[in-house]
């Protein structure tokens, strides 16, 4: 893969970019410290805006590294509060594969921001990137998060039995994928 790093993407309502150290309270307050958004994640909510600015500071310092994609979802006409961020969290070179987790402000659900956000992603990290392979999982009780995925093309692979965990347990995990190829043809539809 060519890695580029994180770039800002615009889309038709949102301004995805890195995320600066005026962003932690924004962090902290929309959804690191909410536990109906962690429910379904793999860390805690954030007890204190400590830990928020911790994390904020790891994630700028990794931007150093261009193989390092972390947004910031803000809307374009409030583009200093983010109301939630999109990464690739695991990517694997031999496949040229990138997994995606986006994680959305309470406020913000039902809205379609997640798709908005992830479908912004798709053509910078297979037309510019190079990524062959986008893949993402959702615990099956997210139900919502499946049909966001699903919105943005990935095609449901099956459900890993047992094989994940958050912050419900040992659970299982729906696999969902978009091949570079098949991102292609629909484009040429």
């Amino acid at each position: 893969m060519n890695h580029l790093g994180t770039n800002l993407i615009r889309t038709k309502r949102l301004l995805l970019r890195p995320f600066t150290m005026e962003d932690v309270p924004y962090v902290y307050l929309n959804w690191a410290s909410d536990t109906r958004v962690t429910r379904f994640l793999s860390w805690n909510a954030h007890q204190n805006i400590t830990t928020t600015r911790e994390v904020v500071k790891q994630w700028m310092r990794n931007y150093e590294n261009p193989a390092f994609y972390h947004w910031a979802i803000t809307f374009l006409d409030f583009p200093k509060e983010p109301v939630g961020n999109i990464a690739v969290v695991y990517q694997n070179e031999q496949t040229n594969m990138l997994h995606i987790g986006c994680c959305i402000g309470s406020n913000w659900w039902h809205d379609g921001i997640a798709a908005e956000a992830f479908l912004g992603i798709i053509p910078y990290l297979i037309e510019e990137v190079g990524c062959n392979r986008i893949e993402a999982r959702h615990d099956p009780r997210n139900v919502n998060s499946g049909k966001v995925l699903r919105k943005c093309g990935l095609t449901y692979e099956g459900t890993l039995r047992e094989s994940d965990y958050n912050n419900q347990g040992i659970c299982d995990a729906c696999i969902y994928a978009l091949l570079a190829k098949d991102y292609e043809s629909s484009r040429l539809m």
